[in-house]
This record gives structure tokens, sequence and C-alpha cells, in this order.
């Protein structure tokens, strides 16, 4: 074998350790933990009775069992934080392919404007396939106190003051990890993992 084959063969073999040992080492790290706060005692949410767009009656997590959900609570006129989070969320969904095990869920913290109509024609404008919820003072209450979301405020005044998270809930109908503000925007990272996990 001459000086220049031997030298390419060193070179091939050299490249092919190296592509090796890095997929090693790809493979072999650890997965990243996910953003957001996991509950030490996870909470059933089943059994919240909402409205969907349609006016019909909407199981929170039964209507979803054996996919994973987004909730976010807020309401349609809010002027900053409820867009820009329901933006968020489209983008980690688009980023995720868009996947059919995979439910965004807005609840309005005002029922007495979001009608179902209200509430679906917004959550629409920022993904078709995003759902959005409503339903009597009671019914959303409730839901708010099983999400540990609290609201306050004066609806005619458009300054409903709300907890701005984004909860995870399993395939199970269990509320498993909160993601705050700050966190959502990792979620388009995390919902492989989390498809995988929960």
């Amino acid at each position: 074998m001459t000086r220049g084959a031997r030298y390419t063969l060193y070179l091939v073999l050299a490249i092919v350790a190296g592509a090796g040992a890095y997929g090693l080492g790809v493979m072999l790290r650890p997965t990243p933990e996910p953003a957001g706060t996991a509950l030490t005692n996870p909470v059933p949410v089943r059994g919240l009775e909402l409205v969907d767009r349609n006016g019909e009656p909407a199981d929170l997590a039964g209507d979803f069992a054996g996919e994973l959900t987004l909730v976010f609570f807020g309401y349609t006129r809010c002027p900053d934080v409820c867009p820009l989070t329901l933006a968020q969320l489209s983008r980690a969904y688009e980023d995720a392919g868009t996947p059919d095990d995979v439910n965004v869920v807005m609840v309005t913290v005002d029922p007495e404007f979001d009608t179902p109509d209200v509430i679906g024609d917004f959550v629409a404008r920022f993904h078709p396939e995003f759902i959005g919820l409503t339903g009597s003072n009671q019914q959303v209450a409730t839901a708010a106190r099983t999400f540990f979301v609290g609201y306050a405020g004066v609806a005619a005044d458009h300054q409903l003051m709300h907890t701005d998270v984004v909860a995870v809930v399993d395939r199970d109908g269990m509320l498993r990890r909160i993601y705050g503000t700050d966190d959502v925007p990792q979620l388009a990272l995390d919902l492989p993992n989390l498809r995988r996990d929960l």
C-alpha cells in the first residue's frame, strides 16, 4: 500500500471513529429536564364541565382522554398576556408538527362576554385546531380553582387580572406540570419529551 493510500485510509478511519464517538455521545446524553414546575402530587381534573364553541358540554379531561392537553386561562379582551401566550403556544404546536395527540385549550375567565362563538373565534385566529371553552360563572370558577388559577377585576373595564400559566394535563387527565410566562417559549423544545413521558 502506498503512503498516500495509507494516509487516506487513516483519515477515513479517523473520520468514522469521530462520527461514531459523537453519535454515541448524543445517544448517551441525558434528556434535559423540561421547563416549568412539575407537581409533586398531580391533580385530577376529571369532571370539569364547561361549554365548547358549539354550545355543547365539554369535559376538560374526559373529552381529551389519551391525549396531552395544554390549558391556558385568559379572556378575549385581554390586551397583552393572552394573545402573547396563544401566539407562543401556536409556535410550539407548529414546531412540534401539529401533533394529533396534543390539544391546546383556552378557558375564559370572562364567561359573560366570552360566549361560545366569541371564545371559539378568538382561539381559531391563533390556530384552527385550538379549542376555546367557556361556561357559567360557577363552572369557570370550579375549573380555575382546580388549576390553581386566580382571577379578579371588572370585566366591563377590560381589566381582569388572572394567573397567566399554561398547565400540562397528561393522557390520564392529571395536571402534571405548570409553565409560567417565562417558561412558555420553552414548550416548543419540551413537547416531544412531554408527549413521550406523559
